[in-house]
């Protein structure tokens, strides 16, 4: 019962009533210097190590062994509006975004090569507060109505993939290739939620504390099957399907209450405990095409499209949380990317500059996303005695959601930092 009030207070948080949703949903995070330079513009490119993540079709373009390296810095800002009230937050951390060995094996005509390789797939890195009083009446909001709430959520954790991947050219300018990804990572959720009757219009409580504790383990496989065209010298084309395989959860959680009252009472409360559940994710259907329209320059575009709402838990986590929520409060996307890439001829430099589009998955119909997920991205690299390439990149993503009755506005900023080395043996 205990943890039944516990969930239905969560439920009536600020926090619940902007809505968090599903953390494995979304929140693709990408992968190398030089593709996030170009906005993630890389499906019709895939012409280096990272194409093990991007398409593995373009691995057989790769005629050397290459060793690449990544590590990313991400800082994750959050400026949120409670009743007029303005709070602002930041979570940040730098973590090894890849390595991979790409090894091509000689062969009579064509392109064949194999690949092992990391990949950090997702980051969950955010940190969220509200703070104010809640100016609703005890008749509008019989649990947080005229009292001052302060709540923090603070979320940590990724899924990185372990992959093998193979590409052969097929036919004259047409290569097939696939990967197979064994996904592991964990999750912390942090709730914390300090309630008090600063005006003392509450006849009953001086103010309570709730804590709220997740932290899920995840273990899954799946497969990715990519292709690579050259129709002609000046255009490739590419396309991608990732297929869900298996993706399971062992999810670890607590909770702590403590009230006190006017009488001079108190009473706390504690519970844990772990769930098993599977999700079922839908498959994902990317294309992309690169165009160099003279010597040294390319420009690049890709979609990729998710319809989130085949997601499905095999035993929701929560009594609160029903497969019918990915039906009503979650939608398809298409993830727009495009960029550009120019190196200055006889210098070994190049710039590179991108934009992504990227819709939030969850949609609930009492949250408006008053600005979708977007990323502007620019990058530098450099190519020195024709075996070693250091590449930057930097990403500034934005967005901005609020409730529908506009009490409660969030305001999202994404600061990310790729550095990458490619060395050809």
């Amino acid at each position: 019962m205990i943890v039944v009030i516990s969930l239905l207070m969560f439920a009536q948080s600020a926090l619940a009533q902007l809505g968090e949703s599903e953390a494995t949903v979304g929140n693709d995070f990408g992968v190398g210097a030089r593709a996030m330079g170009m906005g993630g513009a890389f499906i019709g490119v895939a012409d280096d190590s990272s194409a093990l993540y991007w398409n593995p079709g373009g691995l057989s373009q790769i005629r050397r062994m290459e060793f690449f390296a990544a590590l990313s810095h991400e800082k994750f800002e959050t400026a949120t509006d409670y009743f007029g009230s303005s709070a602002s937050t930041f979570a940040s951390n730098t973590e090894p975004n890849s390595f991979t060995i790409v090894l091509p094996v000689p062969v009579y005509r064509g392109g064949l090569a194999f690949a092992l390789g990391v990949n950090r797939l997702q980051s969950f890195d955010s940190r969220i507060r509200f703070k104010g009083f809640n100016e609703s009446s005890v008749a509008e909001n019989p649990d947080f109505g005229q009292l001052f709430v302060d709540e923090t959520f603070n979320e940590s954790g990724g899924i990185y993939s372990w992959s093998f991947g193979v590409a052969a050219e097929i036919a004259p300018d047409l290569s097939l290739g696939g990967s197979l990804d064994f996904l592991s990572g964990g999750y912390l959720m942090e709730f914390k939620s300090d309630v008090d009757d600063t005006e003392e219009l509450d006849e009953v409580l001086t103010g309570f504390s709730f804590r709220d504790s997740i932290e899920p383990d995840y273990f899954g496989v799946d497969g990715r099957i990519g292709i690579l065209a050259h129709p002609i010298p000046q255009i490739r084309l590419g396309a991608t399907v990732t297929i869900p395989l298996d993706f399971s959860v062992d999810e670890y959680w607590s909770q702590e209450t403590f009230e006190v009252y006017d009488d001079g009472t108190d009473y706390s409360s504690s519970d844990d405990g772990v769930f098993h559940y599977d999700i079922s994710r839908p498959p994902r259907f990317g294309g992309g095409i690169s165009v160099s329209p003279v010597p040294g320059a390319m420009v690049a575009a890709d979609v990729l499209y998710t319809d989130w709402t085949q997601t499905k838990y095999s035993e929701p986590p929560s009594e609160e949380i029903s497969n019918e929520d990915f039906l009503e409060d979650y939608r398809s996307t298409f993830q727009l990317r495009v960029g550009g890439e120019y190196t200055i001829p006889g210098v070994g430099l190049s710039i590179r500059g991108g934009y992504m589009l990227d819709p939030r998955s969850y949609d609930p119909e009492y949250i408006e996303i008053d600005t979708d997920r977007q990323f502007v991205t620019v990058g530098i690299g450099m190519i020195m005695a024709e075996v070693l390439s250091l590449d930057l990149a930097y990403v500034r993503g934005f967005w901005d959601e609020s409730t529908t009755d506009e009490v409660i506005k969030k305001n999202m900023d994404i600061n990310r930092v790729f550095l990458s080395a490619l060395y050809k043996f």
